[in-house]
């Protein structure tokens, strides 16, 4: 893995305290070396990444509970891609598999506000290890097109 993805800034956005330390954990465990936040509403959320974006320490990823009460996981990532300053931020959409109604519209949603990647909470443990390394290694990817790109201009 790249010096970049490992010196990631993460805010986990989600109202749950213990799926947010489960994320937590399990990216802690794979070593990578980032720097991991957690806040449980999407508004305190939008407020970290802008006061952050001020800075030379500006979030990275972000992941993002699509179920929250107060805003939605949609209404915080629309918010994200309209505002200037962090309309850029890489947004993984976490969701349930065992949602019945929501789910379904709410993941439509999220895909038209140009989420970047799904993970789905309702996964073993292996399986959810398995989706954070691939929003790594997703993440890692798309910083190096972007990087290739900016060259070419």
């Amino acid at each position: 893995m790249t010096q970049h993805a490992q010196n990631a800034r993460i805010l986990i956005i989600d109202d749950s305290v213990a799926e947010a330390t489960l994320t937590k954990l399990t990216l802690q465990a794979d070593r990578i070396g980032c720097s991991i936040e957690h806040v449980t509403d999407g508004y305190t959320g939008i407020d970290k990444l802008k006061q952050a974006a001020l800075t030379d320490r500006a979030y990275h990823i972000v992941i993002l509970d699509v179920n929250m009460p107060v805003i939605s996981g949609c209404e915080t990532l629309e918010i994200i891609r309209n505002t200037g300053e962090i309309a850029d931020t890489y947004v993984a959409i976490l969701t349930s598999l065992q949602c019945k109604t929501d789910c379904p519209r709410d993941l439509f949603l999220c895909h038209a506000k140009k989420a970047d990647i799904y993970l789905h909470k309702e996964t073993t443990l292996d399986d959810f290890e398995a989706e954070l390394i691939q929003l790594k290694t997703d993440y890692e990817e798309r910083r190096q097109i972007a990087a290739i790109n900016s060259k070419d201009i």
